[in-house]
């Protein structure tokens, strides 16, 4: 690291632009939550199936295949490096295969999930493309440490988004409008110009991107299938598109540690790479053990109380239609705690570019939360939730072992 980086990183969390930044998280989750509130409330459960779908489509291929570019550049930029255009290529690759497979599973599925509307296969496409842009741009200003600027892209992204969205529906009210309110909330950043502040040194990556990002991907698919494609998984075992809006809705309210997390990791990511590169492997071990430790509490304290109030909260928000079972609420909330300790866990993996074991504890927790769904009875939903937990808690359980060093 250079001079410059490595005093940057001494002041740790305290840093300028910190606060802020963790304040345009917190309102591009609140926004994102208003978003789904509002769309809900005026269609209804069945006309809101589609864009339930279409948000967990989007979710899983940017969290797989975008924010795996995201913590490269970040990575890369807070090394001292320039990466564009250097290292466009991965970022033009990522963006091209999240758009033909967005796009081949809605036409696959065209008249299953979205009403036999081509207007979603576009939609995901230009969703896949702005939002290759965005998390660039949150890697870019992230790595130089421009953390107010961070803050300052989620709002714009979420103001943007939620107020297409009210006038969506006010001038059609349909899904296909509020699928086109969410390509635009994708698009809106680049008037923040982020790109003027890649100014690091013509250099070789730290990292080689496609090892760092192969291993990475093979991760990030892991945990994102686990984490964001319940309302998929309760469809194609045959649940109707009432119950896919209810698992939507709650796993989506539910899982909101894990989107503060995904929109704020740039900030940590500088700081731990800022400790492996200075060589402080004792830190980073102590850091890992206090959030497996206490992300398992959490994850029990969260299961108590999705079971006690879970219900009541996406009641209140929703609606009660959208209203989950306490079993299902209980099941959810668990492993999303336990979903977000291991996320911070896998940090440390980034860090240390050691992605290959990223890779492994993710793929355990799928490969666990797959056995379940086989193994386990009952209502798809409550099905889907249990197996859900138990791939978190597998995958939380992995990455303990596998952030030791060695």
């Amino acid at each position: 690291m250079s001079l410059p980086a490595v005093q940057a990183e001494s002041r740790g969390f305290r840093a300028p632009g910190t606060t802020f930044m963790v304040t345009g998280g917190l309102l591009g989750a609140f926004g994102a939550y208003l978003f789904q509130v509002y769309g809900g409330r005026e269609l209804g459960t069945e006309a809101f199936a589609p864009v339930s779908v279409l948000w967990t489509l989007f979710f899983i291929l940017g969290t797989v295949l975008l924010i795996p570019v995201e913590q490269y550049v970040t990575r890369e930029v807070a090394s001292g490096r320039k990466v564009i255009p250097h290292d466009l290529s991965p970022v033009i690759a990522m963006a091209a295969i999240s758009s033909v497979l967005g796009a081949g599973f809605v036409l696959v599925t065209l008249d299953r999930f979205f009403e036999g509307s081509i207007q979603y296969a576009y939609q995901i496409v230009l969703l896949m493309v702005g939002y290759s842009l965005l998390f660039v741009g949150k890697g870019v200003l992230a790595g130089r440490r421009r953390f107010a600027d961070v803050g300052w892209l989620l709002i714009v992204e979420t103001v943007v988004r939620l107020a297409a969205g009210v006038a969506a529906i006010r001038l059609a009210a349909n899904a296909e409008s509020l699928g086109w309110a969410m390509v635009l909330g994708g698009f809106a950043v680049l008037g923040l110009r982020w790109w003027r502040f890649d100014s690091g040194d013509d250099r070789p990556p730290a990292a080689a991107a496609p090892r760092f990002l192969g291993e990475y991907v093979g991760g990030a698919a892991s945990s994102q299938i686990l984490l964001g494609a319940a309302p998929i998984a309760v469809g194609i075992l045959g649940a109707d598109p009432e119950v896919v809006s209810i698992v939507f809705v709650t796993f989506t309210l539910y899982r909101a540690p894990m989107t503060l997390i995904l929109n704020l990791q740039g900030r940590i990511l500088p700081y731990l790479f800022g400790l492996s590169s200075s060589g402080n492997l004792g830190q980073l071990a102590r850091i890992s053990r206090s959030v497996v430790f206490g992300g398992t509490l959490l994850a029990l304290l969260g299961a108590a109380v999705g079971w006690l109030v879970g219900p009541d909260v996406v009641r209140l928000l929703f609606g009660q239609e959208f209203a989950p079972s306490s079993t299902v609420a209980m099941f959810a909330a668990g492993g999303v705690m336990a979903a977000a300790a291991a996320q911070i866990a896998g940090q440390i993996l980034v860090a240390e570019a050691r992605t290959r074991r990223l890779a492994m504890a993710w793929s355990g927790g799928l490969l666990a939360a797959v056995v379940a769904l086989l193994v386990l009875g009952g209502e798809p939903d409550v099905r889907v939730a249990a197996s859900f937990a138990v791939g978190e808690g597998t995958a939380l359980l992995l990455m303990a072992v596998l952030s030791a060093r060695g």
